[in-house]
C-alpha cells in the first residue's frame, strides 16, 4: 500500500492556505467513480477536532460532527 498524506489533511491544509478557515463538510472517497467512502484515520481525526470540530464528515453509515469522531481527543492550547 501506498502511505503518504490523508485526503483530509491535504483539503483542510490547502483551504487554510488559501485563507479558507470554516469548513461545511468534508468526505474522503476512494475508487474510479468514488465509490467508496473512507472514514478518516485518527490522525485526521485528530486534526479534524482541533480546525473544524463543526464540520460534517460524511461516512458510509450517514455524517457525524467532527468533534464527536474522537473522544477524550488532547486540547490545543
Amino acid at each position: 500500500s501506498l502511505h503518504g498524506a490523508c485526503a483530509e489533511q491535504v483539503a483542510i491544509g490547502t483551504a487554510a492556505a488559501h485563507g479558507e478557515h470554516s469548513f461545511l463538510r468534508i468526505v474522503a472517497v476512494r475508487g474510479a467513480e468514488g465509490e467508496e467512502i473512507l472514514p478518516p484515520c485518527g490522525n485526521c481525526r485528530q486534526m479534524l477536532a482541533d480546525y473544524a470540530s463543526d464540520c460534517q464528515v460524511i461516512l458510509s453509515g450517514g455524517k457525524m460532527q467532527a468533534g464527536a469522531l474522537l473522544p477524550f481527543a488532547y486540547e490545543v492550547p
